[in-house]
Parts: C-alpha cells; sequence; structure tokens
C-alpha cells in the first residue's frame, strides 16, 4: 500500500491555495462590483486555459485542436489495416483528455456568447493575456522538463476545484432568474463532474509513482510553489479580490481552519481514496 503521510503533505502544499481559490469566488459573487465586463474578463481568461492547457501538457503550441489532429494522424491510416502498427492506448487517452477539455472549452465559449451576445469573442491570444497567467505557463513548462516537476505540475492542474466549489456555494448570491447566472451554476457542476475524476486520477498516478520521502519532498515544495503562483493568476483573474497580504499569508497557521474546512466539505472523495484522516489534517 502507498505511503500516505508524503502524499498528504503534498496535498497539504496545495490545499491552502485551492482554498483561498474558493474563497476568490465566494468575494467575486457577492460583490456588487461584479459586472458583465468583470465576467467577460474571467470567462475570457478561462477560456484561454481550457484551449492552451496553461503549460500542464504539450509544448506552448499545444491546444486542444492540435491534440485532436494529433489523435486523427494516429488513426486515419487504419481503413484498411485489422492491426495498428503501434499501440492505441496512448491515443485513446489523448482522445478523451482532449475530449473533456473541448467540452468545458465549449461551455465557456458559450457562456461568453450569453455575456456578450453582439461582438464576437476577442482572439484566443488577445483573452490569455494575463501577466500572472503567463507567469504560470513559463513556471509549469520550466519545471515539467524533469520527472520530479512533472509530477508537481501534474498535481498542479484545477487548482483543486476550488473556483467551481467556490462557485457553487456562492449560488445565493447569483440570479438564478438570469440566462448567465443559470449558465455559470451549470458550467461548474458539469466542471465538477468531470475533474473529480481527474483529480483522483492525477493523484494516484503520483502515489504509483513509487517515489521516497526525499522526492515526494521535492514535489511538494515544486507544487507550492506553482499553487502560489497560480493563485496569483486567479486573484487576477478576478479583479484582485484578495490583497497581498492574504495572499502572502495563505499557508499560515490562520489559515489553516479554511483549508481543512475546504478539504471535509468538498474533497472528502479525495481524502478517503488516499486514506487520509480528516481528524488528522
Amino acid at each position: 500500500m502507498p505511503a500516505v503521510a508524503p502524499v498528504q503533505d503534498a496535498l497539504m502544499q496545495s490545499a491552502p491555495y485551492w482554498a483561498a481559490e474558493h474563497e476568490i469566488a465566494l468575494r467575486y459573487f457577492g460583490s456588487p462590483e461584479r459586472t458583465l465586463e468583470t465576467d467577460k474578463l474571467w470567462v475570457g481568461h478561462q477560456m484561454f486555459k481550457e484551449w492552451t492547457g496553461s503549460g500542464v501538457y504539450g509544448p506552448r503550441s499545444t491546444t486542444v485542436a492540435t491534440m485532436i489532429k494529433e489523435v486523427a494522424a494516429e488513426v486515419g491510416d487504419l481503413d484498411g489495416h485489422a492491426v495498428a502498427p503501434h499501440p492505441l492506448k496512448a491515443t485513446c487517452d489523448k482522445l478523451g483528455f482532449a475530449s473533456d477539455e473541448l467540452r468545458h472549452y465549449a461551455q465557456l465559449h458559450d457562456l461568453y456568447l450569453l455575456i456578450e451576445p453582439v461582438s464576437p469573442p476577442p482572439s484566443i491570444a488577445t483573452l490569455g493575456k494575463l501577466t500572472n497567467g503567463t507567469a504560470l505557463t513559463d513556471l509549469r513548462l520550466q519545471h515539467r522538463d524533469e520527472p520530479l516537476g512533472a509530477i508537481a505540475v501534474d498535481l498542479s492542474e484545477g487548482g483543486g476545484l476550488g473556483l467551481y466549489f467556490g462557485i457553487r456555494a456562492a449560488a445565493d448570491s447569483l440570479d438564478h432568474n438570469n440566462p448567465v447566472d443559470q449558465e455559470i451554476l451549470a458550467v461548474a457542476d458539469r466542471t465538477i463532474e468531470d475533474e473529480t475524476r481527474h483529480l483522483l486520477g492525477r493523484f494516484r498516478h503520483a502515489q504509483q509513482a513509487g517515489l521516497n520521502s526525499e522526492q515526494w519532498a521535492t514535489v511538494s515544495d515544486i507544487l507550492r510553489t506553482i499553487s502560489h503562483q497560480k493563485l496569483l493568476e486567479r486573484n487576477e483573474q478576478f479583479g484582485t479580490v484578495l490583497t497581498q497580504d492574504e495572499v502572502s499569508t495563505v499557508g499560515s497557521q490562520e489559515n489553516h481552519t479554511r483549508t481543512v474546512s475546504f478539504l471535509c466539505r468538498h474533497l472528502g472523495f479525495l481524502l478517503e481514496d488516499l486514506e487520509i484522516d480528516a481528524d488528522a489534517l
């Protein structure tokens, strides 16, 4: 059975930042300063992240479209052949992943059109122009070139669903008769449904890597660095609702209760799968 302590440490390096993303969503959707223009900013940047991967997979030029093209090239020559010249499991995995990412992008794309029904959306590149978002992509690409960094980058994807669980928790602040707010809640629910599976898979994959305690410590350090930068991106994406001091003290003891509450309330399925005792957090 995989050791619990190292993976629990890695989880606790990320969880304070996930809980802070949850807090960003609560504040943003409960704020009177939220407008259609600010919604366009966060939805547009989220479209960019889904389309490009934000440094999690593939080279910088990778998009959902290039992944689908790669799959098409890998299976396109199979017509008329009974057996492929290469194993196809990786191709199927890539297609499944690309399909999930395309679905997430499409949901956000259609939400953007609800918010802005007159002018066409700007280019994907334009939507991605957040300083901290570019820095996050650069940081992930920097670490992905070595095995332990690649594991940390993989674990950093999705932010523990902090944003989407935050949207769900902020439901009372949304107008359930407004088509935009209705779709925001629907996007959150559909994303949670997909990403809970992805989150479990990423942690299971990391556990199966056979890392020793020293290697896990390295993964945890890298994960904390990436998670901090990801929070900076999320805060910029939503108009800087957390102060600089709040961001810098996310991992402090004063926020431990918030972190544990987030894990137990929303990620109990992950704690159970990793055999982590919530009372020991």
